[in-house]
């Protein structure tokens, strides 16, 4: 019966045959059978690491590469040190401080990262005053990593009391200059954002191109030998809506299921391993490996995909004969991929391929009509030269917009450079500026520093806050974000000093814990000048935040002897003052500061999913502000306009409290349209109805009354009778 009730429930009529009711039975065996084999995936998966060693020489292949991280590929490292930042980036602190017990007194690189150990409180007792003592003696014995590392701090350190604060910005400038001289890149980065910005330098766009170019072009010619790990932006405090990231479950179940020989998922794992995306570690052995198996079934993108790692020799041995015979079967199935490998290898000519400069053209053209932005870029080289075909300055500037427009980092770089002497387009410094920017953040010094700082936000939030301030004062937007919310809530106060009584600001918000009062007002002060920086690079979280700071009186101004009266942002976020004769004060309450930015936010174009929310909450608050008139004169229709843009902005947000503020709207507008109760009581007066209506009500009500007496009287005179 219990068979038969399954099948009925799959559609099988009561008193089938016995052949149905075993088909039945046997459905029911294969769905267990494959629930149990998901459980079991799951269980080596989390538990034994089973699929990470499926790879074809069975050893465990580390993860990531450091091709490009200039803390590892440096020159003169001891091995004490590598082995003391190898164990730090572990997490293993305690180690950490016993390699570094091994490394010469005199070795710049491990007194620098022993004063960063010290600054975040990574293995050592957080102090701040042993940290700037061992950072300045690595950046006098020439060390460019410590030299930036003041560089950062002293742009962010405050002097003085609550009431007159002040920040040394040109040491801080010193120290960055200094180390650009170096060659460091996050140094020549930072004085590239500080020129565009005016930042504590004088504004000079020419000047940040020139600083910004020097770790561009390495960043473009890496790209082009190579595939540098991708790495997610991540920013903290938000709910994560843009990740595509997959979970450690979800990532084994797509490896067991490639490894078992499904063509499109191998070829889909296979890319992802080669490039270090969706939650896949960049990892170019495991990659050939999954490749491998589509390719072996016929795969086109997987074909082509090996056939580059063997042209360029990642995770294999270099074979450009075997990567021709994998660009030519992918191509014939027209593979976008696979045309633009085999337009490289016509384009270079090998041992038994001559060049053919007019076939390298064809099919690098039949690779950017299929939608590669490589093959754009290639075929936009080709235009910009001359090279296989008629020279053209506009279709190779349209294709490198193309391939732009898909996230292509050689082709950002050549478009600035070409805006920046005016070659095949307007000259615009400008737009220069903005692309080498963009260029130098996908680098390896940003991307490995981005990764270590999601690798220890939860167990080591003070380690990733450091690598997100480092990163910020190079003009990172997310960084400066991250590093703001971790100040803002507290979570990191690396930046502030053991003794921080000496900052307190008395009555403002005293509390049984003073202490740690003092410290999240001072960690909010640090916050708000990132989320300053962030605002004007366009983002909206930063500047929701800035209108909550004015609108609750949080964080400093700019002392100018004069109080604001005005909704103007400059005076907020104008940092191109000299960084000596600025002086800071606490905040007061600013309404109308809070109103533009509020407005600003609100008025920002959405470009990701992101940033739905914040925008509906600025709308929200704006909406607020015009209903009851905060800092602006009541104005409900303004009011109702700004709540509808805040059911548009977020349309899967909370609705609630939307729907509740425009059901309130308009009993106002009913209640101010209204006449008043004089005006009510004198046309009743004179109306003869509402007279005669009176007199009914009262004459019901008399009634009523009696009613009532007259029912208890009765009530009473039964009692008694039936008691006599």
């Amino acid at each position: 019966q219990a068979f038969q009730c399954i099948c009925r429930r799959t559609g099988v009529l009561a008193g089938a045959m016995r052949s149905q009711i075993l088909l039945c039975f046997g459905v029911v065996v294969v769905g267990i059978l494959y629930g149990t084999r998901v459980w079991w995936v799951h269980f080596l998966a989390g538990s034994t690491g089973l699929f990470e060693r499926s790879l074809p020489d069975g050893t465990d292949d580390p993860i990531g590469n450091t091709a490009n991280d200039e803390d590892l590929t440096a020159s003169n490292l001891s091995a004490a040190y590598l082995a003391a930042l190898q164990a730090l980036r572990a997490g293993n602190s305690k180690e950490a401080v016993e390699e570094l017990a091994r490394c010469s007194p005199d070795e710049a690189s491990c007194v620098r990262l022993r004063g960063e150990m010290y600054l975040t409180g990574a293995g050592f007792k957080r102090n701040l005053t042993e940290a700037m003592r061992l950072l300045q003696a690595s950046a006098d014995m020439g060390h460019a990593d410590a030299q930036y590392a003041l560089g950062v701090l002293y742009s962010n350190f405050f002097e003085g009391n609550l009431t007159e604060l002040r920040r040394s910005e040109a040491l801080g400038v010193l120290y960055f200059y200094a180390a650009s001289l170096a060659g460091h890149s996050g140094a020549l980065m930072a004085m590239g954002y500080r020129h565009s910005q005016g930042y504590g330098v004088p504004k000079s766009c020419s000047t940040a191109a020139l600083n910004y170019v020097e770790v561009a072009r390495g960043v473009a010619s890496f790209y082009s030998a190579g595939m540098p790990q991708a790495v997610e932006l991540v920013r903290l405090g938000v709910d994560g809506k843009d990740r595509k990231a997959m979970s450690a479950s979800e990532v084994s179940i797509f490896v067991e299921l490639a490894a078992s020989g499904d063509a499109n998922v191998a070829a889909a794992v296979g890319k992802r391993y080669l490039l270090g995306f969706e939650g896949f570690r960049q990892n170019y052995r495991r990659a050939a490996y999954y490749l491998q198996i589509a390719a072996d079934r016929n795969h086109p993108n997987a074909m082509a995909l090996l056939g580059y790692q063997h042209c360029l020799g990642l995770g294999v041995p270099q074979n450009i004969d075997l990567a021709y015979k994998y660009f030519v079967s992918s191509s014939l199935q027209d593979d976008p991929t696979g045309h633009n490998g085999l337009g490289f290898i016509y384009f270079q000519g090998i041992t038994d391929v001559p060049q053919n400069l007019e076939l390298a053209f064809k099919h690098f053209n039949e690779s950017a009509y299929g939608n590669s932005a490589d093959g754009m870029f290639n075929l936009a080289s080709m235009y910009l030269t001359g090279t296989g075909t008629e020279q053209s300055f506009h279709s190779a500037s349209t294709w490198l917009t193309q391939a732009l427009d898909r996230g292509h980092t050689p082709a950002a770089y050549t478009l600035a450079i070409m805006h920046l002497n005016g070659v095949g387009t307007v000259r615009n410094c400008k737009i220069a500026v903005d692309l080498l920017k963009r260029v130098c953040e996908r680098g390896g010094w940003v991307s490995q520093k981005l990764q270590e700082a999601y690798d220890h936000r939860d167990e080591r939030p003070e380690s990733a806050a450091w690598l997100y301030l480092r990163l910020a004062e190079a003009g990172h937007d997310v960084a400066q974000m991250n590093i703001a919310h971790l100040l803002d809530t507290g979570v990191a106060r690396f930046l502030i000093p053991e003794d921080v009584t000496s900052l307190a600001s008395p009555g403002r918000g005293a509390t049984a814990d003073p202490s740690s009062d003092q410290a999240l007002e001072l960690a909010r002060m640090h916050a708000q000048r990132h989320y300053e920086m962030s605002a004007e690079q366009g983002n909206v979280l930063a500047d929701l935040r800035l209108g909550d700071y004015a609108f609750y009186g949080l964080g400093l101004r700019v002392d100018d002897g004069s109080s604001k009266d005005d909704d103007d942002l400059a005076a907020e976020d104008d940092w191109q003052l000299d960084s000596e004769e600025m002086r800071f004060v606490p905040q007061e309450a600013d309404v109308e500061l809070s109103l533009a930015h509020y407005k600003r936010t609100a008025a920002s174009r959405i470009t990701g999913e992101w940033m739905q929310p914040f925008v509906a909450r600025a709308s929200f608050n704006l909406g607020y502000m015009y209903q009851f008139g905060i800092g602006v004169l009541p104005d409900p229709p303004m009011a109702r306009q700004y709540y509808n843009r805040c059911l548009e902005a977020d349309p899967a947000g909370v609705r609630a409290p939307v729907a509740f503020m425009m059901a309130l709207l308009t009993a106002q507008a009913f209640l101010a349209d209204a006449p008043g109760l004089s005006g009510v009581g004198m046309a009743l007066a004179g109306d003869l109805r509402a007279h005669i209506v009176l007199m009914q009500v009262i004459a019901l009500i008399v009634l009523f009354v009696m009613r009532r007496r007259f029912a208890r009287g009765g009530a009473a005179r039964e009692v008694h009778e039936h008691g006599d």
